[in-house]
């Protein structure tokens, strides 16, 4: 897991983080910060292990904590898609810190399917970036699920699933 280190500590990746955390300092709706991406990838290798879903921790991680990092890009014009972002972001980041062609594909792949319903994700580490990211979210107590586009699809919407 030291390239995982390695990437979180990264200038790049810290500013991009930075960036949609001066967007989002006053949102309403749920953020996308470090410890959203790191509650995603705990819950996606929880889902990993339950499953038996025979995927590296450091590429489930990886692609977790980085799904997201382009999520800026979205704020600043809304017609560009953050998962796209994210994963043009997060290539050279992969690249820098040691990941293989193998891994980054998988990973980007994942980031690129994230925001999809996990249902419809065939991709299996996708599918479980996607579910993992809709668990993370504590809808059940949110004043803004009124209107919140996500909020009837998300599986917490009624309280902490077991």
């Amino acid at each position: 897991m030291d390239a995982v280190q390695k990437l979180i500590q990264d200038h790049d990746y810290l500013y991009y983080l930075s960036l949609t955390k001066n967007y989002e300092t006053d949102r309403r709706y749920c953020c996308h910060s470090f410890s959203h991406l790191l509650d995603v990838a705990r819950i996606a290798w929880i889902l990993c292990l339950e499953r038996q879903i025979n995927l590296p921790r450091l590429v489930v991680y990886a692609a977790a904590l980085l799904h997201d990092i382009g999520r800026f890009a979205q704020h600043e014009d809304a017609r560009i898609d953050h998962a796209a972002k994210s994963a043009s972001l997060a290539g050279p980041l992969l690249a820098k810190h040691g990941f293989s062609v193998s891994e980054t594909k998988l990973i980007l792949q994942a980031i690129l399917v994230h925001r999809q319903a996990p249902e419809t994700v065939t991709d299996l580490l996708g599918a479980v970036l996607a579910e993992a990211d809709d668990l993370s979210r504590l809808c059940y107590d949110c004043l803004a699920q009124e209107d919140c586009y996500k909020a009837e699809r998300m599986p917490t919407l009624g309280g902490i699933q077991y």
